[in-house]
């Protein structure tokens, strides 16, 4: 691609405009990269920096490889390459490589959410709409990257900015229509979605839970209300207006606005009717005021019943979000009302393991508004005892500790907790989210204040071993945790089978069947396979 053409929208800063320019038109581009690893000739290299590295101290390396233009923040001395400096060097990535890949998000029907619980639920719900309209439809976010019928493993929740375009390009490419993507506020503060044409995005909540990579609460809001302020008129914005948080952002974006609340009444669309069947929420969505769908036709007032395939009071926000993006797709209400029955969950998000003569569930407890979802789910369902067993989160300081620990002794005889039994798994994380013994003490004094006795083993297998053990029926187990967690379904079903020898096996070989996170990365790419040609042959 000819350069020119690779900076179209790049604000350069060049001490040699001159030169700039007679040079641009005679360089040709194959390759764009940002990692000097990927780097062959004729690549144009872009200097971006993370929170551990400087690609600036990586030019030299990248020029050795065969990179004939390097983009720069600031120039660097002996680089016998074309420098071009710009004032942000993200920025640049995302234009050159949207510009790189013929700005493809604008050939697709692209939904960002962002929030700091119920990304990944919210994109597979919409996911199970897209697919009851038959449409083509890719998925990017937190677990995996899905292009129609084909999975790849994430790295990233929203990847870099160059990644990005280019699994935009590959759905164009394959005559992918609609998207699903979450954003995470790490992706919008280092530009990651910068340049991509969001069709809708919504806002659904926000607790304090990625303060420390933000440095404030006020820099975490801000960097995911962008994804708001920023939408163009010609998308949609949905806002849960059952966080006060969000209700000003309405006034603060150019794009029509959606608002829904279960609390909060006086949104575009509310909720009456809400009934429970073992935890599981039906209620009748309203439609209070009238809005347009992305083609400009009107959707008018009116009342319809929703019934849902997984439990949690939470899980009614979720599918509301998923509920405007379909209808502002065009997409019929009896079609979208098949697709939120059709979602029965995402692994490691309330999914519930087995449910036979006992509950084996399985979710993160990452912050206090996922402990509270997590509970207030389990408090609708029957169960004699529930039996916690929880990894605590490295690398996240004491106060982070203390805050989970809280939540969770909040919880702890409101829901007829039999035991917290707990572990900090060195063995299963990487050595930067191994658990600190301030992390550990923070978490413990904490039990102590509130007099509740705590089961310790300092490794998952065990740990696990001892939860399983305690299982009696109609009990529940809980297990729960971020990294060090991940493997602890997959442990746990197997326990399951070996303690307990009369469970329906069949059922769990099916759930383990299906698991990625946490699985042995031979299994997961043999899975991924079979998965991938299965779908291509069917």
């Amino acid at each position: 691609m000819n350069l020119t053409d690779l900076l179209t929208s790049v604000e350069i800063d060049s001490s040699r405009p001159a030169q700039l320019e007679m040079e641009k038109k005679n360089i040709h581009i194959e390759k764009i990269a940002y990692h000097s690893k990927e780097v062959k000739p004729q690549t144009l290299f872009v200097c971006i920096k993370g929170h551990q590295a400087d690609g600036h101290q990586y030019a030299r390396d990248a020029v050795k490889k065969g990179a004939t233009v390097v983009i720069v923040e600031h120039f660097l001395e002996e680089l016998d390459v074309l420098q071009i400096k710009v004032k942000d060097s993200r920025e640049a990535l995302a234009i050159i490589s949207s510009n790189f890949f013929g700005n493809p998000s604008k050939s697709l029907s692209v939904f960002g959410i962002t929030a700091t619980n119920g990304k990944t639920t919210i994109t597979y719900m919409t996911e199970e709409i897209f697919k009851a309209q038959q449409l083509k439809s890719g998925l990017i976010g937190t677990i995996l990257v899905k292009v129609d019928k084909e999975i790849e493993m994430s790295r990233l929740t929203t990847p870099e900015s160059y990644d990005l375009q280019q699994h935009f390009a590959n759905m164009r490419d394959r005559e992918i229509s609609h998207v699903s993507m979450e954003v995470s506020s790490s992706a919008l503060e280092l530009k990651r979605v910068y340049g991509t044409e969001f069709d809708v995005v919504a806002f659904m909540n926000i607790s304090p839970e990625h303060i420390r990579l933000h440095e404030s609460f006020d820099a975490y809001f801000n960097a995911k209300a962008a994804l708001i302020r920023e939408a163009s008129k010609q998308s949609t914005a949905i806002l849960n207006i059952d966080e006060p948080l969000l209700v000003p952002l309405e006034k603060e974006t150019e794009a029509q606005v959606v608002t829904f609340g279960i609390e909060n009444q006086t949104g575009t669309i509310t909720v009456s009717d809400l009934r429970f069947s073992s935890g599981k929420p039906q209620f009748k969505v309203n439609i209070t005021k009238p809005f347009s769908s992305l083609t400009g036709k009107q959707i008018d007032t009116i009342s319809f019943d929703l019934k849902m395939s997984v439990q949690g009071y939470h899980s009614i926000y979720n599918a509301l979000t998923a509920v405007v993006t379909g209808l502002v797709n065009d997409i019929p209400i009896d079609i979208i009302q098949k697709g939120i029955k059709n979602f029965t969950g995402v692994e490691r998000r309330f999914q519930m393991l087995y449910d036979k003569k006992f509950k084996v569930i399985d979710d993160l407890l990452l912050n206090q508004n996922n402990i509270d979802s997590c509970m207030e789910t389990i408090s609708h369902l029957d169960y004699k005892d529930l039996h916690l067993v929880h990894a605590i989160r490295g690398n996240n300081g004491p106060e982070h500790s203390t805050e989970i620990a809280n939540s969770l002794a909040e919880w702890f005889h409101k829901i007829n907790v039999n035991k917290i039994i707990l572990t900090t798994a060195p063995s299963h994380v990487e050595k930067k989210d191994k658990v600190s013994e301030e992390e550990l003490d923070a978490f413990l004094k904490v039990m102590k204040q509130n007099d509740i006795d705590i089961t310790f083993y300092e490794e998952l297998d065990e740990t696990l071993r001892f939860g399983v053990e305690q299982l009696k029926p109609d009990d529940i187990l809980l297990i729960s945790g971020a990294h060090s967690m991940d493997q602890g379904a997959g442990k746990t079903l197997e326990l399951l089978k070996e303690i307990h020898p009369d469970v329906d096996h069949e059922s769990i070989n099916q759930v383990l069947d299906r698991k990625l996170i946490g699985m042995d990365p031979d299994d997961v790419t043999k899975k991924l396979l079979q998965y991938n040609s299965r779908q291509e042959n069917s």
